[in-house]
């Protein structure tokens, strides 16, 4: 799975600059609910295999989560801090993003912006504060603010909301593992059912509740826990080469050709094949698939605060320009985040080892 988590965070920071070649490769929303699908997968995995669903087990499993979660983004958050800092200082001005701070502090949404900040710090939250939208000292819920942008460009890591939807569905993820197929599945069904009943009923409000919104991403993860059986049920169909190998192509191609589909059927086309080829692309992994995919989550955390500093140095101030190429976002990217690896990412994953391995 290594080799796609990691083309998916490069979706994603693609889709926070440019495409190289215009590759029709899946946009970055996309992205997001295919890696919720990989997410379901794999604790439906671990917390088979190595959390044993008993008290102590599943404190060693919240807390070693945490652990992945938290230490990289703080130090990505310390890092936006200190950009806008230096920023603040170099420029003698006040960056625009707490120039919308000041103007919704006008706008009498002091409230707002104290739970906005603290959710920050903690991650929880998040999603539900990304729903809003505002414009000026205008705040509003969905899109009900006319030209307004969604909450989450106030965050000093944009993206961060997403890590909020992970930390919720790890924290139900235990009983969801232990439910009966059936009810998995009638679950998933129902969620897509109001997601699209919500399209049709709300078409603006529904754009943030389906998309930042923990409770309506569930479908997706529980894609991946249903992906994760399907493994387990046929096991046999796996040991097959010419299985693996035209399975794996096939998710590639849809994930790489992602564009190339009508636009009708190809959320629904790569959600059905991630789920159905997701035991191919876990049988399939290798040292390089390994180390890329340990990759993709500071890549996926760290991005656009490189791109931020990528703008700073080139004088966006000057030059007004806000575009970074993607091929340049991504190798920017990719080193950060072997330097956040090495740094703190290396040490949390021993101890997170050390402490699985005494259960």
């Amino acid at each position: 799975m290594g080799w796609m988590r990691f083309l998916l965070a490069a979706a994603v920071v693609f889709h926070h600059s440019t495409i190289p070649g215009n590759l029709p490769l899946v946009d970055g929303h996309q992205a997001v609910r295919l890696f919720y699908i990989i997410s379901g997968f794999y604790m439906a995995l671990i917390l088979g295999k190595k959390y044993p669903l008993s008290q102590n087990g599943l404190w060693v499993f919240y807390t070693n989560r945490a652990a992945r979660i938290f230490p990289v983004y703080w130090i990505v958050l310390i890092g936006a801090v200190a950009f806008y800092g230096v920023a603040l200082i170099w420029t003698q001005r006040i960056p625009e993003r707490f120039q919308w701070y000041n103007l919704l502090h006008q706008g009498k949404h002091s409230g707002f912006l104290a739970g906005l900040g603290l959710s920050q710090l903690l991650l929880f939250g998040l999603d539900w504060f990304s729903l809003f939208n505002f414009q000026g000292t205008s705040l509003g819920f969905g899109g009900t603010v006319t030209g307004g942008r969604t909450a989450s460009f106030l965050c000093l890591v944009p993206q961060a909301w997403t890590l909020a939807v992970e930390l919720m569905f790890y924290l139900v993820a235990p009983f969801l593992v232990q439910a009966r197929t059936r009810w998995l599945i009638v679950i998933c069904g129902a969620g897509i059912l109001i997601r699209a009943s919500l399209s049709i009923w709300k078409p603006q409000e529904s754009l943030s509740l389906n998309y930042f919104w923990f409770p309506l991403q569930i479908p997706f993860f529980l894609l991946g826990i249903l992906s994760y059986r399907w493994m387990r049920i046929s096991t046999d169909l796996w040991k097959k080469r010419w299985i693996r190998v035209g399975g794996g192509w096939t998710a590639f191609m849809v994930i790489m050709g992602y564009g190339w589909i009508p636009a009708g059927v190809a959320p629904i086309l790569s959600c059905g094949a991630m789920g159905l080829f997701l035991p191919t692309l876990f049988h399939i992994e290798g040292k390089v698939g390994e180390f890329l995919g340990e990759l993709s989550y500071p890549i996926y955390v760290v991005h656009i605060l490189v791109k931020w500093v990528i703008l700073g140095v080139l004088g966006v101030q000057q030059t007004g320009e806000k575009i970074v190429g993607g091929s340049i976002l991504l190798v920017a990217s990719i080193i950060a985040a072997i330097g956040i690896d090495k740094l703190i990412g290396t040490r949390v994953e021993v101890w997170r080892a050390k402490r699985t391995a005494k259960l």
